[in-house]
């Protein structure tokens, strides 16, 4: 399933568990918020920044990190996986356990070459390129 940015897509969360996540927007690029924070952004690269919202639709507890499995794609077609960063403006995902029914919001941080053109934006439950995948594209 692809999508635009700020819809929200449904799809399965590994083999026994369903979600809904919704992909808000992308901030692109957010280097000032890193710098803010005193994180540097390395020479050539940019940072961005996400914010989603996750819903487990299944009826068993989904216990991953809602954004475990979310990486972005430039126009190359390199993988770029998250960030480890923590911004007081854009707090990550809790941590801890999804319960049936329940959302949960957070965001997350990405850094790709400043040459490099976002495509897309692409979730799956573990990451795996073998699994299904929602995606957006901004």
């Amino acid at each position: 399933m692809t999508a635009r940015v700020g819809d929200q897509l449904e799809g399965p969360a590994g083999p026994t568990h369903s979600a809904a996540v919704h992909l808000l927007w992308v901030l692109d690029p957010a280097d000032e918020f890193f710098v803010a924070e005193g994180i540097g952004v390395p020479v050539g690269q940019r940072s961005l920044v996400l914010g989603l919202v996750f819903t487990n639709l299944g009826t068993t507890t989904y216990l991953a990190p809602p954004d475990v499995g979310l990486v972005l794609l430039d126009a190359d077609g390199n993988r770029h996986g998250r960030a480890v960063a923590t911004l007081t403006a854009y707090p990550r995902f809790r941590h801890g356990a999804v319960e049936p029914g329940e959302s949960v919001a957070g965001h997350s941080y990405f850094v790709l070459p400043r040459a490099a053109a976002l495509h897309e934006v692409v979730w799956t439950a573990t990451g795996s390129e073998d699994e299904p995948a929602l995606a957006w594209r901004p």
